[in-house]
Order: structure tokens, then C-alpha cells, then sequence
């Protein structure tokens, strides 16, 4: 192998591990057999030396890179797609493996008021020329005579021995040419943790005004590869000092700096933001997290105030910060979509765990956090964590041992009331259908008092809970339900036959194996059977299929009995006997507090209005028999057998 330009020493071995491949072979012998000088060049040529991995292969001939593609893709048969780009004189082959893109070498002349080049045929030595930087002007010929010979008119590899980014030509030419290499020289520099070359760094600061001919999607373009490198920091530092950053992201910019009065300051904000970014890039590699922690602070600017009891403020900075999202990312165009509602809701959120830290953690505190975070809590905490920075270690150590006691605070709330995206059992649709409302504000505040009270742990995540609260706000509003008066009942097929499922007004009244029964509870209950389907007795009848299905061992559903004393304390104690358990009729009134009273426990028993849910079939006798069941022993059994068996599965 021979090396052209500066001599360097090159490990020839490395550059032929990585030309000697199939793909390399068949183009140089494509372009040998078109008389053409063809090279592989840029990044594939770049990453050699880096050691790192590239599929995508650039490749430059004297000619029409067009027709060379055309050759390539015939010669390579059914596995090559051909993609022809006329308007760019560029086209692309893809096959399973590589992304191979062609052009001709050329000359670009450019108008000051555009980075749209004048394009003519040209040289690979003009090619190299108009190359953004020496590490990507590299280049490794395919043709046979040549095959493995590097190309580096501009000390490329020696560029990258020194880490250190650098135009070919004149930087002040080449960034006032194509203002959009100032952001490559920023991105390859973060990416690869290199630095810009001093002349080439002035040249940006000379030249950052030229920014403003870029489009805002190249520049996002751009910024999105900083933030997804190792330590985006480094990518935003940059890009302030060269001055880049108060035309591309002013609000950013807007929080640099450090006031003083009466001897109080307030910490940098943008090199806090900048600690904060790198600690979530550490440990997260989703780039929306990444640019909420660079946004979580925006509002600080606008919210910076001085007051001489407190010293300076940024009170309400996430609510501002929040607001300011959609338009930021309007303005630098990035996407107006689940990735910026996701990025607005975080920043919004960002100062309720470190509240949390800072104050007693209460029950309700956490359950509203949980439910305004949803599935996004986990991001959020990562985040919080990440905001934790102060140069006093111990103030650190001592923030991130309470935050750990929030974040296992947050692990018992939502494994005992599954209130993460929780919607409440009680909709503002059941709400409608069961009072006769449209939509309207008593609706609204209905819904929100079930959603507060369980947010503040007055009551429990479920749909009895709900339903009698639903009932009793409405009593508040002068709201009657609109079958007041009626026990409206329907039906249900089971795998042990039909089912009469009646409801009152406050719940479910009646469950049983015939439809007579429905009528004994509503003369008792003084109430008018009626035939309808109602929001309750449809929540009863899909509790009732899991049931059977083996998938629910509660339920959670209000009822309305009628019963003695004696009754209504038999049937509470059926409803504590577990889900495929059995106790004895004596074992049921020893609970009840008569150990002598199995005889009353029985009767009561037998008089249960509500089958399965008030579960008395779990009641046999002390010698293991089954004992009585106001439906038979038949259905008693396949109860108890069904819940054996799905509590063994």
C-alpha cells in the first residue's frame, strides 16, 4: 500500500481489512472496466482509523457517478435497490448489508447569499478540496493498479492522531460557503471528543452570523447527533463560546451568566443545565430525556427575580418552562409531537419530587404525582436525580439519600393503589348515563371529586368506592338518578347457567339462579322491577365473566341489601372468606362473635339476596360435606370446584 500527501505512518493492514471486501472488489471492478477512477472516501475512509463500525460507503469517481451506480446495481442483480437522485448528479445502491452512495467528482462555487453550490465536473483533488474537514477528505482508491492506496492531501490521519478538527482550505471560505460545517465542526467535535483547530474555531466566531441562511431542520439535524453523543455538554459549550448559541437557541443562552446583589448570587444555570444534561446522559440513552434536561431550567430567565428577605428567585419556572416548550420546538423545528408533549410535561414536572425531598412525604402527595406522571415516572425521577448539583458534596449526599426514600415511597404507593395512569373506576359517561345529564360542570365536578379522593387516599382505587361517592356528591347537587324508585335488572349466560343480576339505586340488590328472585327483592325493597341495561348492572355482568374466566377473585361492586342485624353481619363475614377457601358454618359464627349460633349463620346464609359476590357457597359443614345452598348443592359444588381450579392454574 502507498500513501500519497503527508507521510504518516499508516497501518497498512487496517486499511486492507477493510477495502478487501467483496462489495470494494466488484465496484473497482465495475469502474476498471468503465475506464473511470473510482475511490471510497469520507466517513467509511474516517472510521477506519477510528476503529469504529460504518455500513454507509460514500464513493467518488471522475465521471458520472449516476451511471457507475446504474453499473454497480446491474452487476450486483436482484439483492441492489437503485435510488437516482438527477437534480444532486448522485444516486444510491442498498442491498441487505451496505448503504452505497455514488457521486462525481466535483468543483462548487458558491453566492454569498446561499449554501446551494454552483456545481461543475471536477478532479478528485478538487473533490478533496471542497471536502468540510481533513479527517472526512480522505480517500482510498479502487482501481485495480491503485487498489488500497490512501489519499491525504490534507493530513487527515494525522488530524485524527491529534484529535483535532480542521478545514482543508481557508476556514473563513469554507464556513462562509456552507455556514452549515460551523455545526459539523461543533458535532464532530462533541461526537468524537475532539477539539476544533484554534484557526478554524475563530473562523466560526468570525462567521456565526452566516448561521442565519441555514435552515432550522438542518440545524436540528445537527443538534440532535450532539445530543446523542457520550457528553452533549460539550456540543452547547461549544457552540456558546463560538457564538453560535444565541442565534440558534437564545433561550438557552438567556440563562448563562451569574447576578450578583448585596453580595447573594445564584448558581450559572446553563452550566447547571449542562451538569444536568451530562448526568441523564449518563444514564439514559433516549434523546427526549436528554432535551428535557436541557430545557427543565428554561423559564429561569423569565422568572429570575430579586427579593431582599429571599435573594433571588425563580419562582413558577417549570409552569413558564412548560409553556415555552411547544414553541421552542416550533422554532427550531423539532417534532410537534408525542416527543414534545412528553418533553413539556416532564419540564412541567420536574420540581414536584424534589419537592417531595424537601418536604414530608405524604400518601396523597405521592398518589398525585404518580397519576400526573404516568408511565413517564421513571424518566422523571431519572431526571430529578440528575438536577440534584451543588458544590457542597454532603448537601448532595444527603438530597440523593431522601430522594432514594421517595423513590421507594413511590414503589409502595402504586403496588398498594394503582394509581399510575390510573383512570377512576367511575366515568364522566356512567356519571351521565346513571343521573340523565349532558355534559356539564356537575359532571365535571362529580368525576373530580372521585379522582381527588382517591388521589388523597379518602378512598380506595375501585369501583365500589367510586360509586357510592358518585352517589353522595350527587345528593349534594340535588341530583336524583333516573331510575330512583326502580330495581332495574337483567341477565347473564354462565358456564353453570343464567344469572338475574338486579340493581337500586345505591347498588346491586339481587344475583340469582332464577328470575322469581328478582321480584321477592323488589317487593322487599318496595322498588319497580324494570327490564334495562344500566352502567351498573353492565359492570356487574363483566365482573361476573372474570369470575367464571378465573381472572377476578373480588369484586368491587356497591350493594344494596335489606336484611336484619344479625343478616347484614353474616353476609360482611362471607365477604372475608378468600377466593377458593371454605370455613365451617361453626368457624362463621365463632367469627361472628356466638360460637353456638351455626343454626342462625345457616338461616342467614340461606336468605343471601346476592350470589357469588356475598359468597356463601364457601360455607360447608364441619364434617366437609357441603351443607345447604338456597340454588342446591349442585351449583355449591361447581362454585367451589371452578375456584379450586383456577386458584391451582
Amino acid at each position: 500500500m502507498r500513501s500519497k500527501g503527508k507521510k504518516m505512518d499508516i497501518d497498512s493492514q487496517k486499511i486492507a481489512q477493510h477495502v478487501n471486501l467483496p462489495v470494494m472488489k466488484l465496484i473497482g471492478g465495475v469502474a476498471d472496466e468503465l475506464h473511470r477512477e473510482c475511490y471510497v472516501v469520507g466517513g467509511y475512509v474516517r472510521d477506519i482509523f477510528l476503529e469504529r463500525p460504518c455500513d454507509d460507503m460514500d464513493f467518488v469517481t471522475v465521471g458520472s457517478g449516476i451511471e457507475l451506480a446504474k453499473a454497480v446495481a446491474s452487476r450486483i442483480g436482484k439483492r441492489a435497490h437503485l435510488s437516482v437522485y438527477r437534480n444532486y448528479g448522485t444516486a444510491q445502491v442498498r442491498t441487505r448489508q451496505w448503504e452505497l452512495e455514488f457521486v462525481g467528482a466535483r468543483r462548487e462555487f458558491y453566492h454569498r447569499e446561499s449554501r446551494n453550490p454552483i456545481v461543475e465536473d471536477g478532479t478528485l483533488d478538487d473533490d478533496q478540496k471542497r471536502r468540510d474537514f481533513t479527517i472526512n477528505a480522505m480517500a482510498i482508491c479502487l482501481n485495480k493498479e491503485r487498489y488500497g492506496e490512501l489519499l491525504d492531501p490534507f493530513d487527515g490521519v494525522g488530524d485524527l492522531q491529534r484529535h483535532i478538527i480542521r478545514t482543508p482550505l481557508d476556514p473563513d471560505i469554507t464556513f462562509s460557503d456552507d455556514p452549515l460545517r460551523m455545526m459539523r465542526a461543533v458535532r464532530f467535535a462533541t461526537q468524537l471528543d475532539f477539539d476544533i483547530f484554534p484557526e478554524t474555531f475563530d473562523a466560526i466566531k468570525r462567521n456565526a452570523k452566516r448561521i442565519n441562511i441555514i435552515t432550522r431542520e438542518r440545524i436540528a439535524e445537527e443538534l440532535m447527533k450532539i445530543m446523542l453523543s457520550k457528553t452533549p455538554s460539550r456540543g452547547w459549550i461549544l457552540l456558546d463560546q463560538c457564538g453560535l448559541l444565541p442565534l440558534i437557541f437564545p433561550e438557552l443562552a438567556a440563562l448563562k451568566g451569574v447576578e450578583t446583589v448585596n453580595g447573594r448570587g445564584h448558581k450559572d444555570n446553563f452550566m447547571h443545565t449542562m451538569q444536568v444534561l451530562d448526568n441523564v446522559a449518563a444514564a439514559s440513552e433516549d434523546v427526549w430525556l436528554r432535551w428535557t434536561a436541557v430545557l427543565h431550567d428554561v423559564g429561569k430567565a423569565r422568572t429570575k427575580r430579586w427579593d431582599p428577605q429571599l435573594g433571588w428567585t425563580f419562582h413558577n419556572h417549570n409552569f413558564i418552562g412548560e409553556k415555552m416548550v411547544p414553541k421552542i420546538f416550533a422554532k427550531m423545528r423539532l417534532p410537534l409531537n408525542e416527543h414534545m408533549k412528553y418533553v413539556k410535561k416532564l419540564v412541567g414536572l420536574h420540581m414536584r419530587p424534589i419537592a417531595l425531598v424537601e418536604d414530608e412525604v405524604t400518601d396523597s402527595a405521592v398518589r398525585r404525582l404518580l397519576f400526573d406522571a404516568g408511565d413517564d415516572i421513571d424518566d422523571l425521577m431519572t431526571l430529578c436525580k440528575a438536577d440534584i448539583t451543588s458544590k457542597n458534596q454532603n448537601k448532595v449526599q444527603r438530597f440523593r439519600e431522601n430522594f432514594d426514600l421517595v423513590k421507594q415511597k413511590l414503589v409502595d404507593i402504586e403496588e398498594k393503589d394503582r394509581v399510575r395512569n390510573f383512570q377512576p373506576p367511575v366515568d364522566g359517561e356512567e356519571i351521565m348515563q346513571t343521573f340523565g345529564l349532558e355534559p356539564s360542570k356537575p359532571v365535571g365536578y362529580i368525576k373530580d371529586a372521585i379522582k381527588d379522593a382517591i388521589l388523597d387516599g379518602i378512598i380506595t382505587n375501585d369501583y365500589a368506592s367510586a360509586y357510592r361517592l358518585m352517589l353522595d356528591k350527587a345528593r349534594e347537587l340535588d341530583i336524583e338518578p333516573v331510575h330512583k324508585g326502580e330495581l332495574c335488572h337483567t341477565s347473564a349466560e354462565t358456564p353453570l347457567g343464567r344469572l338475574y343480576i338486579g340493581a337500586g339505586e345505591s347498588g346491586i340488590a339481587v344475583i340469582g339462579w332464577s328470575r322469581d328472585e328478582v321480584d321477592t327483592v323488589a317487593k322487599r325493597l318496595k322498588l319497580k322491577p324494570v327490564e334495562v341495561h344500566t352502567p351498573l348492572l353492565d359492570k356487574a355482568i363483566a365482573q361476573l365473566r372474570e369470575y367464571f374466566a378465573g381472572t377476578r377473585h373480588e369484586f368491587s361492586l356497591p350493594l344494596q341489601l335489606n336484611g336484619t342485624e344479625h343478616q347484614m353481619k353474616a353476609w360482611a363475614e362471607l365477604q372475608q372468606i378468600p377466593y377458593g377457601e371454605t370455613i365451617s358454618y361453626g368457624e362463621q359464627a365463632s367469627r361472628m362473635g356466638n360460637a353456638k349460633g351455626s343454626r342462625a349463620v345457616a338461616q342467614a346464609n340461606h336468605n343471601n339476596p346476592v350470589a357469588i359476590v356475598i359468597p356463601c357457597h364457601r360455607v360447608i359443614n364441619a364434617d366437609g360435606s357441603l351443607g345447604g345452598y338456597a340454588q342446591g348443592p349442585d351449583k355449591k359444588q361447581a362454585l367451589l370446584e371452578l375456584e379450586r381450579h383456577h386458584k391451582v392454574s
